[in-house]
């Protein structure tokens, strides 16, 4: 049916590739006696297969011979409507098999606004949205990703939710799944919840704004954290997407974790401690993926890809090679006081672009509160040399909406975006966003600022549009990110009603703010906004990502009397993380 559908109908849609499958470097196994893996990316297809995370899990699933991964994508808005005029489930690329005949639907959750996408997946895989009403020969639903540290406004969705590093315990999990599969699924589920770093979320309940167990199951989940990277899979036959992804070349991760105490972010936090993998893992498993991919381009992959011990070691052991067959060099992720040009020049030798830096805060005294720990210099000069390189485009990203932030902080902006002008970049571009407080952040604690607020912060930059291109974000997105991801479990009606409206709501041209604020009148949308105190309950306080609900009201203490604390690489700052999961910075000096 799915194939004689695919014969028919495919050439009616935008990018028939996205959904034929058999790119170079798929896996193909004979599925008889395998246990079936559907991993899931509820996005696009070229947006999903960007994603490190899930070519990462696709090939380790698959080194093993007892199991089957396969991949899946949310389909276009064009092809939904002719699925769903043809009665046609949602299905796998590798094998198209309907999804709803898999043993197991892994969805990486990646940003909160994608929670209509999983929705409205599950609904084209003809599976029960709710979990709860799911029955025992139905895929079990299983959620992974960076926002499963809060997963609670939609974990009436997950029959299990794995939390942390996948090469932790995922083969545990998928092991116990497998040796209990025709068995009654609330067993399955009991037996699951005691792995380590496994969350059940139909064995607990929401009382107040606490959720709390209602079975024999901890009543603190600890985040799974492995404690080498050179001890772990490296995905070297890397797909080659039909149709070019957002990020279309190969991936090397280099480190995981970062230990520099940003207080806005997420992943600075959940990811601690910071693990980096070896010079030489890098260089031979990068010469490895370029052999077996053909790709142009290698990324060095990290939250701060140039707080790497060996950074430079690394580099000088690629250049050769990629200088000989022509191929690029990409870090994704660069820190203004890490900035060193002499390294970014030698990467960029082969094909120079534009370059981004991320100051976050307009003046000196905002990126001391927010504990960016760099200062003006830092940031002219690189853009200094920068420029005397050879760059000629450069683009910096700033935030707003922090507590007690003023007229003076915006300006700041403006006027160092006035100073690097001067410099003669032929372009100049900023991206201003509006703070959106993430759980398990120094912020969670703040009130978040309403849309209305990017409007007073335009009236100011405007008068510095002759300088850049400054791009204001109007902050409907964050606002609604904001609520969401410090959301509890009565958000799960408002998504539910939101889903049948629309969805894609990550994509601009589908993002629809009035729909979302109907949907949030089913609520007291004013509890949700903040701000919180220390005595406060939050709704994720049950997963324990390592770091301390006291360390980070402390470092929220930190912010509005100006005080940094120190990257943990060279100062314990005790936040909790070594101690409670038993890990700690792992440095390949």
């Amino acid at each position: 049916m799915i194939l004689r559908f695919l014969n028919e109908e495919l050439l009616n849609v935008q990018k028939p590739a996205r959904y034929i499958g058999g790119e170079f470097n798929q896996v193909r196994k004979d599925v008889e006696n395998k246990f079936r893996i559907a991993l899931a990316f509820p996005d696009v297809y070229e947006v999903g297969m960007s994603h490190y995370g899930l070519e990462l899990l696709y090939h380790y699933i698959n080194s093993f011979e007892e199991f089957y991964a396969e991949r899946v994508f949310l389909p276009w808005v064009d092809m939904i409507e002719l699925m769903e005029k043809k009665d046609i489930p949602l299905f796998t690329l590798e094998t198209k098999t309907p999804v709803f005949n898999m043993d197991v639907l892994g969805i990486s959750i990646e940003y909160e606004l994608s929670y209509t996408n999983v929705l409205k997946l599950l609904e084209l895989s003809k599976i029960n949205v709710e979990s709860e009403k799911r029955k025992d020969g139905d895929p079990i639903v299983i959620a992974g990703g960076p926002v499963v540290f809060n997963i609670e406004p939609i974990a009436g969705v997950f029959d299990i939710v794995y939390i942390g590093d996948g090469e932790k315990n995922l083969r545990q999990l998928l092991d116990l799944l497998y040796e209990t599969k025709g068995a009654r699924r609330l067993d399955r589920l009991k037996e699951a919840a005691k792995i380590p770093g496994i969350y059940i979320p139909q064995f607990y309940r929401q009382r107040g704004k606490k959720v709390v167990p209602i079975k024999d199951v901890p009543k603190k989940i600890k985040k799974n954290a492995i404690g080498d990277l050179d001890e772990c899979f490296v995905p070297i036959r890397q797909i080659i997407p039909n149709v070019q992804s957002i990020h279309d070349r190969g991936v090397i991760e280099i480190s995981r974790g970062c230990t520099r105490g940003c207080r806005f972010c997420h992943a600075g936090y959940v990811y601690r401690p910071v693990r980096e993998r070896s010079k030489k893992n890098v260089v031979e498993n990068a010469k490895k993926i370029l052999k077996e991919t053909g790709y142009e381009e290698i990324s060095l992959l990290s939250l701060s890809a140039m707080d790497h011990t060996t950074l430079n070691e690394i580099v000088d052991g690629l250049l050769p090679y990629i200088k000989e067959k022509k191929i690029s060099m990409s870090i994704p992720s660069t820190r203004v006081d890490a900035f060193n040009i002499e390294l970014l020049s030698k990467i960029a030798s082969v094909r120079k672009r534009g370059i981004t830096l991320a100051p976050e805060a307009g003046s000196q005294t905002m990126r001391n509160k927010i504990n960016k720990n760099i200062d003006f210099n830092e940031i002219y000069n690189s853009a200094l040399e920068a420029k005397k390189a050879g760059w000629n485009k450069i683009k910096l990203y700033f935030m707003v909406g922090f507590p007690d932030e003023t007229e003076g902080d915006i300006k700041e902006i403006g006027e160092l975006l006035r100073e690097i002008k001067r410099m003669k970049f032929k372009l100049v571009t900023a991206s201003v966003n509006l703070l959106v407080p993430k759980p398990h952040t120094a912020f969670q604690f703040v009130k978040i600022r309403e849309p209305e607020y990017m409007e007073y912060v335009y009236s100011i930059l405007k008068n510095y549009k002759r300088y850049a291109k400054i791009d204001v974000n109007d902050g409907k997105k964050s606002f609604v990110e904001g609520i969401l991801s410090r959301g509890d479990r009565h958000l799960f009606r408002v998504i539910m009603k939101k889903y049948k409206m629309s969805y894609y709501d990550e994509w601009t041209e589908f993002f629809n703010f009035d729909e979302w604020i109907e949907s949030f009148k089913d609520i007291d949308l004013d509890k949700y906004k903040g701000p919180y105190s220390l005595k406060d309950d939050f709704p994720w306080d049950h997963i324990d990502s390592g770091v301390t609900k006291y360390f980070l009201w402390k470092e929220y203490e930190r912010f509005f009397k100006g005080e940094s604390t120190k990257d943990c690489r060279n100062v314990c700052s005790y936040c909790g993380v070594c101690q409670i999961l038993n890990v700690e910075n792992n440095l390949k000096i």
